[in-house]
């Protein structure tokens, strides 16, 4: 297994700073909700419309925030000589799996496992 050491640094900051500027231009300009010019007379499947996009614009958005949450906890961990270490274990993380997901916190093993505890959670 390939894994990461300090002399990639600069690589994976570069990606991470990219995607953090992508994130904030993104959150910095949500859509706005469409507005029927002058006083159209809007039906039910306009409205629906409506309100699905914008369902769907606040998960988009919830999303992004959470991203850059997590990208700005991996530059810190870049910053701090722990980035490529599994927050939950500690060993390693492959490098595969950073340069597919450069804002990763877990190995492949961990990950795993909790998004089975996540699957295997009784629900109410």
């Amino acid at each position: 297994m390939d894994t990461y050491d300090d002399s990639m640094a600069a690589r994976f900051r570069q990606q991470l700073e990219q995607r953090e500027q992508q994130l904030r231009a993104l959150l910095g300009n949500p859509g706005e909700p469409a507005e029927p010019a002058g006083h159209e007379v809007a039906d039910f499947k306009d409205l629906a419309t409506q309100e699905s996009q914008a369902a769907i614009d606040d998960v988009q958005l919830e999303n992004a925030r959470r991203e850059l949450q997590q990208v700005m906890a991996a530059l810190a961990r870049i910053a701090g000589h722990t980035y490529g270490v599994c927050q939950q274990c500690g060993e390693p993380i492959d490098l595969q799996r950073l340069s597919a997901l450069p804002a990763t916190p877990l190995c492949i093993a961990c990950q795993t496992l909790q998004e089975h505890r996540r699957t295997a959670a009784p629900r109410r």
